[in-house]
């Protein structure tokens, strides 16, 4: 990623630039970012996301739909972790 102090730089140069156009959707962009502020700097910085949380959920709630309703929480947990618990069951 981008240094600490390169990120924080650029993001208020953009801030202050955006801000300075007057339009109102583009400021309220502005200040959901300036909401956001640590977690927009760690993705400039560190590359990270919650891509892989999501396609995790995604995964569960295919399970959820597939499975029309489990009997009980252990067994839609049990379902989960089989499908999406990164087991090795082949035989070695």
């Amino acid at each position: 990623g981008i240094s600490d102090l390169f990120a924080t730089s650029s993001l208020y140069k953009w801030i202050t630039n955006a801000y300075g156009r007057k339009i109102a959707e583009i400021d309220k962009v502005v200040d959901m970012f300036k909401n956001h502020i640590s977690g927009v700097l760690n993705a400039l910085t560190q590359r990270l996301s919650n891509a892989m949380a999501e396609r995790l959920n995604g995964k569960i709630q295919e399970l959820k739909t597939v499975g029309r309703g489990y009997r009980t929480f252990a067994n839609f947990r049990s379902a989960i972790l089989f499908f999406n618990g990164g087991l090795d069951l082949y035989p070695h």
